[in-house]
């Protein structure tokens, strides 16, 4: 196991840490938590895009997991 952190973009100042078996399951576990915030904060999903960085135990970004909301072209505005 090792240590990743993830850092919501303009939402945690504090990242979390978790052990995950590699990056791809820490992968997975920012897209699970990301998931998770959406749910219990909808209003957040307004804002248009949100990114949880991956970093590693010596909180070097490794990668995002990006999540936009993109509206389609020619759509009617609400």
């Amino acid at each position: 196991m090792a240590l990743f952190y993830f850092q919501f973009a303009g939402r945690e100042r504090d990242a979390t840490g978790i052990d995950c078996t590699d990056v791809a399951a820490a992968r997975n576990e920012a897209v699970r938590r990301l998931g998770g915030y959406l749910s219990d904060h909808p209003g957040y999903a307004e804002e248009g895009h949100w990114r949880v960085t991956v970093e590693d135990s010596s909180r070097r970004p490794l990668l995002n997991v990006i999540v936009a909301t993109v509206g389609v072209r020619g759509a009617p505005d609400e």
